[in-house]
């Protein structure tokens, strides 16, 4: 089993950032959820960055997660960029095609 699952979230200047790290999985949602709630929720909020720098592992239940974060991010008007997904991540994402879905950066 690879690293804890950790989430944070940091925000400076109209954009909030959620740092993730090791394995990102459906039992991992209700954490996820708790910190996405934090940063979907403020006025302040212009953009959301995911950065996934710490990311080891996600699968198909957390990459539907990252679409209703997509969606709900759209309502309120908020761009997400997913930053330095790399590895098996990356392979992950470009196999799920999420470029057409979300802006990606390295």
């Amino acid at each position: 089993m690879g690293p804890e699952f950790d989430v944070k979230h940091s925000l400076q200047d109209g954009v909030a950032t959620l740092s993730l790290s090791g394995r990102f999985d459906f039992s991992q949602y209700a954490a996820f959820k708790e910190e996405q709630a934090r940063v979907l929720n403020k006025d302040s909020v212009k953009e959301i960055v995911l950065d996934f720098g710490g990311l080891d592992y996600l699968d198909s239940a957390a990459l539907g997660i990252l679409l209703v974060l997509l969606d709900r991010a759209k309502e309120h008007g908020q761009p997400v960029t997913i930053r330095r997904a790399k590895g098996v991540v990356r392979e992950i994402l470009d196999v799920a095609h999420f470029e057409r879905m979300f802006v990606i950066e390295d």
